[in-house]
């Protein structure tokens, strides 16, 4: 049996699979019981394949966090999952040969116990203990030359697009703003009630009633699907890829990463036809990107924006426009980097034609080596402009610690 990478570290992207570090006793022990085929040795912190083909790297994490949001009229307390970079665990097997043919396959769940994207302002007394859903379960094939073919429930070809980030506080928050706080709703200034996402009429009803998912968007093109997927190999820090999913939907995108003067710069842009996926959406032919660039100083910039055509004539196409400026340091080199970053995020006729929803935050993220574990807070309002209507801003604070393992 071939003895496989450690475990995981620390990472800060939520995209990112990190480095491999020592995996503790109790899990060990859980691991041994519920994958017979696998044997986990916690003395030297390795994990041995059942398949001498392969070497295999269990990886998570944990990402709790408390956020409170004010609506205007009340004040909640809510014990949640950072979506930003969700609970999760995860088992990657990948070729041990060193030829230029690889194969490997992955599976990834996660564990959202209270969904900062999701739960409202009346759920305090919930514990969201059932919210468990498989992120990854594929395969994939490799050739040094001719590429990577992916098989299964996975990254689609747009995924991340919009969401390139070098800022270090991803984790507090990026690009896709309703992942904190997308379940909060708003209400209507004169009467303090909410109002139903429906037909726009006052209600009590927090299951029907608009909320910040409903006005705000990433285009962040397909996400994760089950679908197959091809990645050419890259050419000078460029990459491009495809992926086909299931009804037909297809979508493509480029990525680039480099070093240029002294900076580090990252992008892609990417199309779907975004029908073919959702067959409830009310816009197709969606394109959308971002770059982000880091100065060997620390300072950082992020941009994103895209747009999706709207499929009826009677609606405006929908648009989205997003900034950040941030600066990493090592404020206190005796624990950890530090990363300040501001950001602001605008929606465009997302739920109807002429809203704007802005988003505006401040995001901090502290990473403590001794511990190898990121303590991060964030800050948002959120504001929606509608004719004739008037809303109360949503104000959104987040503390929070997420380890990785």
């Amino acid at each position: 049996m071939i003895t496989s990478r450690q475990i995981h570290p620390h990472t800060r992207n939520p995209t990112d699979t990190g480095q491999p570090r020592q995996t503790t006793l109790g899990l060990a022990m859980v691991l041994a019981g519920l994958f017979p085929a696998t044997a986990v040795h916690a003395d030297d912190g390795v994990v041995i394949s059942g398949s001498d083909a392969f070497d295999l790297t269990i990886t998570g994490r944990i990402n709790r966090a408390l956020m409170v949001a004010d609506d205007g009229q009340d004040t909640t307390l809510l014990n949640v999952d950072n979506n930003n970079g969700s609970s999760r665990i995860a088992f990657i097997a990948d070729s041990s040969n060193d030829g230029p043919l690889q194969a490997g396959a992955a599976y990834e769940a996660e564990f959202r116990i209270n969904n900062s994207a999701s739960i409202r302002q009346d759920e305090t007394d919930e514990n969201d203990t059932e919210d468990f859903r498989a992120r990854r379960a594929e395969i994939f094939l490799a050739h040094d030359d001719l590429g990577k073919l992916w098989l299964g429930q996975g990254a689609t070809a747009t995924d991340d697009i919009t969401q390139q980030d070098l800022s270090g506080t991803m984790n507090a928050g990026y690009s896709f703003v309703s992942l904190i706080g997308g379940g909060i709703a708003f209400r209507d200034s004169a009467t303090g009630r909410l109002i139903d996402s429906g037909d726009g009429q006052l209600t009590d009803d927090f299951s029907d009633a608009l909320n910040l998912a409903d006005v705000t968007d990433s285009l962040d093109g397909f996400g994760r699907n089950t679908r197959i997927r091809y990645d050419t190999p890259e050419f000078g820090g460029l990459q491009f890829r495809t992926s086909v999913i299931n009804d037909g939907g297809v979508d493509a995108a480029a990525f680039y990463s480099s070093e240029i003067g002294g900076w580090r710069v990252i992008g892609a842009v990417g199309y779907g036809n975004t029908s073919q996926v959702d067959l409830s959406s009310q816009y197709d032919d969606q394109v959308s990107g971002s770059i982000s660039v880091r100065s060997e100083g620390g300072l950082n910039l992020s941009l994103a924006t895209g747009t999706a055509k709207a499929i009826d004539n009677d609606r405006d196409d929908l648009e989205f426009f997003y900034g950040k400026l941030g600066y990493r340091s090592s404020l206190f080199p005796s624990v950890g980097e530090t990363a300040v970053s501001v950001d602001w995020g605008q929606t465009r006729n997302e739920d109807r034609n002429d809203d704007t929803a802005d988003v505006v935050g401040i995001q901090i993220a502290q990473e403590i080596d001794v511990v190898d574990i990121e303590i991060y807070t964030l800050v948002r309002n959120a504001s929606l402009d509608r004719q004739g209507s008037d809303f109360d801003d949503i104000l959104i604070g987040m503390i929070g610690a997420r380890l990785d393992f």
